[in-house]
């Protein structure tokens, strides 16, 4: 026989599950510091020209970009989600030792 205890309980538990995503979201607009030690490890910088680029892939350095890689989520305003930095954000134009062509 339900309860009005039960009753209470499911329906405090049925008002949290939206709030469940609450981290993920704020973390999401984060922006990945060139100083962070992921961001340091992965050697990523802002400024891709300024990022210890090579030839990989098949892709000319000088083409690799955060915003043409397949971990990379477009944004707003030249920022996007990376895949490889738990969805912080990164600069369009920014580049990292874990930079993979997008697939065709």
């Amino acid at each position: 026989m339900p309860t009005r205890r039960n009753f209470l309980k499911t329906t405090a538990g049925l008002a949290l599950i939206p709030l469940v995503n609450l981290p993920v979201t704020a973390r999401a607009a984060e922006k990945v510091t060139e100083d962070d030690p992921t961001a340091m490890a992965m050697k990523y910088h802002h400024d891709a020209t300024a990022a210890p680029r090579a030839d990989k892939s098949g892709t000319a350095a000088a083409d690799q970009f955060c915003h043409n890689c397949q971990f990379y989520t477009a944004a707003d305003e030249g920022w996007g989600g990376c895949a490889l930095f738990q969805n912080r954000l990164v600069a369009a134009e920014g580049w990292c030792i874990g930079w993979v062509p997008k697939a065709g």
